[in-house]
């Protein structure tokens, strides 16, 4: 995401209301369009199939499928994304272009060799019927190949093509299943998921096609990324925690008195999944705002503070460029604070009053009320964190990241203990207390950060090497 505000900037330039709304529009598909797609998917097809009468059983078989595949692809791509992105963003300062079209292949190759060991053994004593599980395993993949695409969103310029390619995949995934399924007796879990595959599968292929265009040379060093990981290791550590932290108390209540077993396949605690489902949902101002606002508004003062240590600015210069960059950057967080927690209340009241009308007991409503202020917690706190990769500070990161992770795995095990009062409760005091910690090592870095600039950079820079360097200068 971080990128992608660079891009946007340009868009907002203009003064016109309709290339602002537009800018909105383009910043939303872009930064949380495979979510939505797949969240829309899944309500889509779990409401066609109940208006078909399709079983209780097949529907919850169905949505075990897809919330699996969702959820682990996530896990899976989260760190290489994350490195990519860094890779991307290197390699076009230097406009090394011819370097960024073969990093996606490598890394889709790496992650599918993966994501296919996983979902070949995961599914091997399963005794789910064979083409559910084939169908299954098919967007699993495929959801691996587009969370990696979408890290490279940020660098295409065409953003009436990246917004075509996700509505053409789901309504085509749509029209398919609604067809299928009022037309022929087939399992109507297979046709679904027959549908959602044809759907992602015209996603990941327009979206290839996109990126193959726009990024025309290919040197061919492949796996010329994995450098970045000996480099830059911390960021697939802040990357993968986080992602974990957002479902490990999910998977903790799979283990408790809640759970289900779908299949001897599937475990899930659906009381407490689906309000989490809901509660992540309300997160979504947030990401979209960080984009549109944020980065645009931040990014000239931040430009500016080290345009005057690089042009050799006076001293007075440089420390009235970082107040104003300080004090423009908190302005900003908290004005997303401040909106993000209008949403939540606004999505907190609307929950109350829509989710019983949706078949949700009041123990999951309370859930889910916990946990969308742990929700608007932890989006605040992501926001911090990226601007601590903004700075470089990585370590702040990481310290942030693991408070959550290891705080949210603690709080989650001892609310479970404490009954179905305190569900959902550990998360939020986890999002809650990793926020403070966010914030207070970023007002750190901030006061040091002059200090930092200028002092703390090696006289003779040396590359970090390790094993992933060692393996590409061997294939190279």
């Amino acid at each position: 995401m971080a990128g992608i505000g660079f891009q946007l900037k340009k868009l907002y330039n203009h003064k016109s209301i309709f290339l602002d709304f537009r800018t909105l529009m383009y910043s939303s598909v872009i930064i949380v369009g495979p979510q939505v797609l797949c969240i829309a998917a899944i309500a889509f097809f779990q409401t066609i199939m109940l208006l078909s009468k399709v079983s209780f059983a097949d529907r919850r078989l169905f949505l075990a499928s897809t919330l699996y595949c969702f959820i682990f692809s996530q896990i899976i791509t989260s760190g290489f994304s994350m490195i990519v992105t860094r890779y991307i963003s290197d390699k076009l300062f230097a406009k090394e272009y011819g370097k960024i079209l073969p990093s996606l292949y490598g890394v889709i190759t790496i992650c599918v060799f993966i994501s296919g060991i996983i979902g070949a053994l995961f599914f091997l004593r399963s005794p789910i019927n064979s083409y559910t599980k084939f169908f299954t395993y098919i967007l699993f993949i495929e959801l691996v190949i587009m969370w990696l695409e979408t890290s490279y969103l940020s660098a295409l310029k065409d953003y009436t093509k990246i917004v075509k390619s996700f509505l053409i995949g789901l309504v085509t995934a749509a029209i398919i299943g609604t067809i299928i399924l009022k037309a022929s007796k087939i399992n109507p879990i297979q046709i679904s998921l027959f549908s959602f595959d044809i759907g992602i599968f015209i996603i990941v292929t327009l979206l290839m096609f996109y990126i193959r265009i726009f990024f025309k040379s290919n040197e061919g060093e492949y796996f010329d990324f994995l450098k970045y990981i000996d480099r830059y290791y911390s960021l697939f550590i802040i990357c993968v925690f986080y992602t974990l932290a957002l479902y490990i108390h999910n998977f903790i209540f799979w283990g408790g008195d809640l759970k289900e077993v779908v299949l001897h396949t599937y475990t899930f605690a659906t009381v407490y999944d689906v309000p989490t489902f809901y509660a992540l949902l309300t997160t979504f101002p947030a990401s979209i705002i960080f984009s549109i606002s944020l980065e645009t508004s931040f990014y000239g003062e931040y430009k500016e503070y080290y345009s005057q240590i690089i042009l050799g600015g006076s001293l007075k210069d440089i420390k009235n460029a970082r107040e104003d960059m300080i004090l423009v950057l908190y302005q900003e967080i908290f004005r997303l604070m401040e909106i993000q927690l209008f949403f939540s209340i606004v999505f907190l009241a609307l929950g109350h009053y829509l989710l019983p009308f949706i078949g949700l007991s009041q123990i999951s409503i309370d859930i889910f009320k916990i946990l969308t202020l742990g929700a608007y917690c932890s989006i605040s706190m992501f926001t911090v964190i990226l601007i601590d990769l903004y700075f470089e500070n990585r370590k702040g990161a990481v310290i942030s990241t693991s408070t959550f992770l290891i705080l949210n795995t603690i709080f989650t095990l001892v609310s479970l203990k404490l009954g179905q009062n305190y569900y959902g409760v550990g998360y939020f005091l986890a999002a809650f207390i990793s926020l403070i910690v966010a914030l207070i090592n970023l007002n750190g870095f901030l006061n040091d950060i002059d200090y930092i600039t200028f002092c703390s950079q090696p006289i003779i820079y040396k590359e970090k090497t390790g094993i992933f360097t060692a393996i590409v200068n061997k294939l190279y």
